[in-house]
């Protein structure tokens, strides 16, 4: 009998031990766009009192319904002592700062974590787990993130993105083998053996595990769960140690009576601040007092007049804001990839991205669009508009005449053409590709240095595989940025088809010493002189290709005072002979 009761009790130190090391940080953005790190990392914590031998154990990661895991071995004579954490260096790239010294740096296949969604888990051993989901006692700790198959308790941790990880919350000291509510998301912050040790306590605890602090909810939200975490404190009615009260806005108390989520509903835009403390059975806070706060805010939209506002906000205040558009920009290129629409009115030019399909309306290439409502995104560099609200049609038939500009205007003033639909003359390509690439960058050597990049599909476009024109020629294509694929600078060019690529070199700007001015124009007067000095024609239209003047120039002039302040496109006529110019009218 006493050889059993040895036994039993070397099982459960050995089960003891084995518990208090768990996952308290997982983080996979690492060098990704806007990444404060370099590299992806996984982050263990002894929460226990002794040592830990994890030796020949492993970290072992899965995608989010994958069933193949990969398995980083624990080398021999590894031991994490009570309180302090283990740093394992993953895959990586070229954005943000080293991490801190790792524990264990992978350079060898390292495992590449996704950034947004995935699971991960903590072996006993180096055998590689199977399946989509695990069984409980298959590992040691189990971590999902986003939309993993894969968690401990009733859900996974929020999905993660490049700017943020999933952080075990007490610095690693909460277990409740409950992923959703034991963890939050927030900054990167990795830790390793040198970190001062977190000693874990045994008195009762309370934190706020979502929303993040600070948190801006999209103006649609109605309903928040503030999501709880309660150690060491056995919440019930009457029969536990106590229960929770919390306010809202410093409003009535409310009695909780299990740790579920605080759930919110009927919102409106504003700033929200719930309080919550654990409280005894006779209702008073305990002693010491454990309670915890949490600020965050229902956006509302910031209505502005045109897409020219929308940018110099994004200049001014950053993006992440959401707004209301109340012009009515016009599609010019409708994508399937990811929904996304190139959009422009009188003032300036977006991409709408909508990869989750939020406006459910039928919309086509020249389209207006009406009450437009979404989130500013900066994609490599890119200004692009995520939708939160369905929109409608305005009017269709549209049409945008491209403003003849040079490339030096857009490289010396992007945000006025980005994403706009210009014309270029005089182009020549670099040709020493034969054909056109999906993703490829095409160097323009004249009239000045510059590149076409190739962004759309082969099922988007006509001229992917096409050979790239060896001859000058003139293009109607869309600016944009990339900071990662295009240098020196950012800015790209792509057409809509190989028709806006083979267009003649001298179209459209035909008329030798052509002058107008001023430009902008304050007055009711605008002046057009040219060598030739023949009779001339002109027709005005606003961007959305509205023909809004057409008269004749007589004595170099032409009376403009029925436009209204904004951006027009000039096409003036001259023996046969065209040319075009952008006009602004203060």
């Amino acid at each position: 009998m006493k050889k059993l009761y040895t036994l039993l009790l070397l099982i459960f130190v050995a089960f003891s031990a084995k518990s208090q090391i768990v996952i308290s940080q997982v983080y996979g953005g690492g060098g990704n766009s806007g990444a404060p790190y370099t590299h992806d990392f996984v982050e263990l914590f002894n929460r226990g009192t002794v040592s830990v031998d994890i030796s020949a154990w492993s970290v072992q990661y899965a995608s989010t319904a994958g069933t193949t895991w990969s398995v980083t071995a624990i080398p021999a004579a590894t031991t994490i002592a009570p309180g302090k954490y283990y740093l394992i260096k993953l895959a990586g790239g070229a954005t943000g700062v080293a991490l801190p010294t790792p524990d264990l740096d992978i350079t060898a296949s390292p495992a590449n974590l996704s950034g947004t969604n995935g699971k991960v888990a903590l072996v006993n051993n180096t055998t590689a787990l199977s399946g989509a989901t695990l069984t409980a006692g298959t590992y040691v700790d189990l971590v999902g993130y986003g939309t993993a198959s894969a968690y401990e308790g009733s859900a996974a941790v929020a999905t993660l993105s490049n700017t943020t990880s999933g952080i075990r919350l007490n610095g690693g000291c909460t277990d409740n083998n409950s992923n959703n509510t034991d963890f939050s998301t927030g900054a990167p912050s990795p830790r390793n053996s040198s970190t001062a040790a977190n000693v874990c306590s045994t008195n009762p605890s309370l934190a706020i595990s979502s929303p993040a602090n600070g948190a801006i909810f999209s103006p649609t939200t109605t309903n928040v769960n503030v999501a709880l975490s309660v150690s060491n404190f056995n919440v019930a009615n009457g029969t536990g140690d106590g229960h929770i009260h919390y306010t809202v806005n410093g409003g009535g108390v409310v009695m909780k009576y299990d740790t579920t989520p605080i759930a919110l509903s009927s919102l409106t835009p504003g700033t929200y601040i719930v309080y919550v403390e654990l409280v005894d059975n006779a209702h008073n806070p305990i002693s010491p007092a454990v309670n915890a706060t949490v600020t965050f805010t229902i956006a509302s939209y910031n209505v502005v007049a045109d897409l020219a506002a929308l940018r110099a906000d994004v200049i001014a205040n950053g993006v992440g804001r959401y707004y209301q558009i109340t012009s009515n920009p016009v599609i010019t290129f409708k994508r399937t990839t990811r929904n996304q629409k190139y959009i422009q009115d009188a003032s300036a030019a977006v991409v709408i991205d909508d990869a989750t399909g939020i406006i459910t309306t039928t919309m086509n290439a020249g389209d207006a669009i009406a009450s437009l409502k979404g989130q500013s995104l900066l994609f490599n560099g890119l200004l692009e508009l995520v939708p939160t609200e369905d929109a409608s049609v305005a009017s269709t038939g549209n049409s945008v005449t491209p403003q003849v500009v040079t490339i030096n205007d857009i490289i010396s003033n992007i945000e006025s053409y980005e994403s706009e639909l210009v014309r270029i003359n005089g182009i020549t390509f670099d040709a020493t590709a034969t054909n056109f690439a999906v993703n490829t960058n095409t160097p323009i050597t004249a009239p000045t240095a510059s590149v076409f990049r190739t962004v759309f599909t082969a099922t988007e476009v006509d001229y992917i595989g096409q050979p790239i024109p060896t001859a000058s020629t003139s293009i109607i294509a869309f600016p944009g940025e990339n900071t990662v694929a295009v240098t020196s600078p950012s800015i790209y060019f792509v057409a809509r088809s190989l028709a806006e690529i083979n267009l003649s070199s001298t179209s459209f700007d035909n008329i030798d010493g052509l002058t107008m001015y001023p430009n902008p124009l304050s007055g009711n007067t605008l002046y057009l002189t040219s060598t030739a000095n023949a009779d001339m024609s002109v027709q005005i239209f606003d961007l959305l290709g509205k023909e809004v003047v057409k008269a004749n120039v007589i004595n170099n002039t032409v009376n403009v005072a029925k436009l209204t302040a904004g951006v027009y496109v000039v096409k003036i006529t001259e023996e046969g002979k065209t040319a075009t110019r952008k006009l602004v009218i203060k």
